[in-house]
């Protein structure tokens, strides 16, 4: 693996670490666990 590949991956993560804690920030309802739900199906769909 090369280090801008490695580089890549580790933004990934943290964009989607940095996408999951906001969407948690939202307080209890169902737009929240749509989102919720939206960013999981998201991120099965490009794995």
């Amino acid at each position: 693996m090369s280090f801008a590949q490695f580089r890549a991956d580790l933004k990934r993560s943290v964009d989607r670490r940095r996408l999951y804690a906001r969407i948690n920030a939202l307080p209890d309802s169902t737009v929240r666990d749509e989102l919720l739900a939206i960013a999981l199906r998201h991120e099965d769909d490009h794995r």
